[in-house]
């Protein structure tokens, strides 16, 4: 483990671009949005899409510095993702794609289903484990057999429910121990950590506490 751990961390060092957290946002369904929108989109026309949900919700600083984020988050200004859920039962995927999201995007150009029904059954997902707001991630990645449960429901979400896009969704959530990485991240640094070592090993080395990148 540390041999792959130390040739993870050279690859690491060479080939991946990490940026320290900035702006960061303020409510859940936010960061789901942006997760799922984010397929295979430029980032400018993802953040278009979290505006226009943060609009058509009235949602309060929807986008603050990381270091004064706390002044919504965990806060009664928060919006849970219930909201997201909640709009997406009442709309349906088509409308909600249209009338609030203004994007028809899918999640593959072949086959994929509407980006917003993914961010649906996204939401629905989390309501149905528990987590309705950002300070509710930090329990869930803290406890493993429910985050196991959780990523696998997750997975069954096309598109952004496995992998490097799950990740993100908890990097974009406050876990700083995972990074948004330019390029395949862990699936892309896994043929360089060893041979025969794949996506998930490499994940799971990137996880160790001893590993300089996560």
């Amino acid at each position: 483990m540390i041999g792959e751990i130390d040739r993870l961390a050279a690859a690491a060092a060479t080939e991946l671009t990490l940026r320290s957290r900035g702006n960061r946002w303020t409510h859940l369904p936010l960061c789901v949005v942006e997760a799922v929108f984010s397929i295979n989109a430029r980032y400018g026309g993802v953040v278009r899409v979290c505006r226009a949900h943060a609009d058509h919700f009235s949602l309060i600083d929807p986008l603050l510095p990381a270091a004064t984020a706390d002044e919504v988050i965990g806060t009664g200004r928060e919006v849970p993702v219930d909201t997201l859920a909640d709009v997406g039962h009442r709309l349906g995927a088509e409308r909600l794609a249209d009338e609030v999201f203004r994007s028809r995007g899918r999640t593959s150009p072949r086959g994929g289903i509407l980006k917003a029904e993914a961010a649906i059954r996204c939401a629905q997902v989390l309501v149905g484990v528990g987590v309705h707001r950002i300070g509710d991630v930090a329990g869930l990645l803290a406890d493993p057999g429910r985050l196991v449960d959780t990523e696998r429901r997750l997975a069954e979400v096309p598109g952004p429910g496995a992998g490097a896009r799950l990740s993100y969704l908890w990097m974009l959530a406050g876990d700083d121990h995972r990074v948004k990485a330019v390029g395949g991240g862990p699936r892309d640094m896994a043929p360089r950590v060893g041979p025969g070592v794949t996506d998930s090993r490499a994940r799971v080395t990137c996880a160790n506490p001893n590993c300089l990148w996560k």
